[in-house]
């Protein structure tokens, strides 16, 4: 099972639910304007401020997700055996990092499945369709429970021009990739 921080979309319907709080609140005041009884005066007084501090209270939770979101480096997500990864085709948006478990790297061409690689601890996969630009050219599947660190591609690229050692390291990798591919067709 994929586990990861929250969606976005979760994200985008909590700040819509702080505006509806915050509207709420402004009909409670334009209600209590308009037709001023102790009713209206209790209802704004004692639910105005409380409609506001919950509105404030999820635009800040928001803003801090959003924040840590965008500095930070890695997504932990964790897989569990036969769970799919990334698939063949699909476009490349991470690498990911094998921090632990075990993956197999499988090619479907004409209508088979044929393992190319067994990936474990301390290496990673993804990176190919990042630097090419082109759709992820196997698919990658857990082998027992995975957990990997899944880099974006914005980060990933960031990482490589700061880490010169790093791209060579990669960039070989990716020909030796490349050729057993190549080889395997």
């Amino acid at each position: 099972m994929k586990t990861t921080a929250v969606n976005p979309k979760v994200a985008q319907r909590i700040l819509i639910a702080a505006q509806l709080l915050a509207l709420l609140q402004l009909v409670l005041a334009l209600n209590f304007l308009l037709n001023t009884t102790g009713g209206t005066l209790f209802l704004f007084a004692s639910f105005g401020p409380l409609l506001v501090l919950a509105a404030i209270a999820l635009m800040v939770g928001v803003g801090i997700y959003k924040y840590r979101q965008s500095h930070h480096l890695f997504d932990m997500e964790t897989y569990s055996p036969g769970e799919v990864i990334v698939r063949q085709e699909e476009a490349g948006v991470c690498a990911y990092f094998i921090q632990d478990g075990q993956v197999e790297v499988v090619r479907n061409e004409q209508g088979k499945d044929q393992v190319i690689a067994t990936l474990g601890k301390d290496e990673y996969f993804g990176e190919m369709a990042l630097l090419s630009n082109a759709p992820r050219n196997a698919t990658v599947r857990a082998l027992k429970e995975t957990r990997v660190a899944a880099l974006g591609k914005e980060n990933f690229v960031r990482l490589l021009a700061v880490m010169p050692a790093t791209k060579e390291s990669v960039l070989q990798t990716v020909q030796a990739r490349a050729k057993e591919v190549a080889a395997g067709q």
